[in-house]
């Protein structure tokens, strides 16, 4: 429609005058239409416990209690089953220690038998993972120790002699490890076991030479006919570089000399690397 600006003007306001009292017209019916009662949202509640302070001297409120519980499930994961400095072990046994105090203290202020029962029974629980965790990584490092002292007697070891030593080290490194050698090992002479892992393991003690890819295609055979995720080739010598590129293609780590001596510096934890001496030591 064709319109001169003030038409166009006065017709715009018309609309607009129409608009408005139409709005006016829905918010009063909309007024008379009952509204449900609701209530006034609330925030969620992500963290129940509170954060454990080390310097505390003691628990007062369940708050507190689940803060530490918390606290103290992880100090213990990460002090066993990490490679630690010997500061950082230090300082996890000091709050382990700690933490397990003030939950024993708390649960005798409880008055109810329920209540001291439950936290007990978790700090029980707790204690008792310490206990094996140290009694576990002494038995490795003492593993890892004989392992350490025959690292220097390479040289003179017999095949079976190796394939002991070899044993230990997987047996350090927390594997599970049982011991298959003989005529009917069908290329394996351990297999071994950890999280779920199965693996065999193939000890070759060699004073000359290096390892090509034929010996690891016949070890690849072993690996699936033994339905295990993965073979370790484990010698005294080195390999080839096609052996090399085979074994990056396939399920199959090399360790040779070298990285024996890596492995058992790994079991035995940080600060048990050696710097290299002079020649003439």
């Amino acid at each position: 429609m064709d319109c001169d600006a003030p038409q166009c003007a006065a017709l715009l306001l018309d609309w607009i005058k129409a608009r408005i009292a139409g709005g006016s017209a829905d918010a009063a019916g909309a007024a008379e239409v009952p509204m449900p009662a609701t209530t006034a949202p609330k925030q969620g509640i992500l963290w129940r416990s509170a954060p454990y302070q080390d310097e505390a001297p003691a628990i007062f409120t369940e708050a507190e209690l689940d803060g530490t519980l918390e606290h103290l499930r992880y100090a213990v994961f990460r002090r066993y089953q990490n490679q630690l400095t010997r500061a950082e072990r230090a300082r996890l046994d000091n709050t382990i220690q700690n933490a397990l105090y003030k939950v024993e203290r708390y649960a005798e202020r409880l008055e109810t038998a329920e209540g001291r029962t439950k936290v007990l029974s978790e700090y029980e629980h707790l204690r008792d993972e310490v206990r094996e965790g140290r009694e576990r990584g002494e038995r490795l490092r003492m593993q890892a120790k004989r392992a350490d002292l025959k690292i220097s007697q390479l040289g003179s070891l017999s095949p079976e002699g190796f394939e002991e030593f070899v044993a230990e080290v997987f047996e350090s490194l927390g594997y599970a490890v049982e011991r298959v050698g003989g005529s009917g090992d069908e290329g394996a002479d351990l297999r071994i076991g950890r999280d779920g892992l199965r693996a065999v393991v193939q000890c070759k003690y060699y004073s000359r030479g290096v390892i090509g890819s034929p010996e690891l295609q016949k070890f690849l055979g072993t690996v699936h006919h033994t339905r295990s995720h993965k073979g370790f080739f484990v010698t005294t010598r080195t390999f080839t570089l096609a052996a090399e590129k085979f074994a990056a293609e396939h399920p199959i780590e090399l360790i040779d000399g070298p990285r024996l001596i890596e492995l058992v510096q790994d079991a035995m934890g940080p600060g048990s690397r050696k710097e290299p001496e002079p020649v003439w030591f």
